[in-house]
């Protein structure tokens, strides 16, 4: 998979603030959504770079 260790680290810095990463179903199957601990939706339809900058500035 493209950029899979770039993804791993992004969900990893997410993880330890509190949030969780889940890839969206078709069609939207490149993009990510972002949880918070409550199961709650923070952010959806990020891209593989959206979702680096997110953890990056997290």
């Amino acid at each position: 998979m493209l950029f899979e260790k770039e993804i791993k680290e992004a969900e990893d810095k997410l993880y330890k603030k509190g949030y969780y990463v889940c890839n969206m179903v078709e069609p939207n199957n490149n993009q990510y959504e972002v949880y918070d601990g409550d199961s709650n939706v923070m952010i959806d339809h990020l891209s593989v770079a959206q979702l680096i900058q997110l953890a990056n500035m997290i």
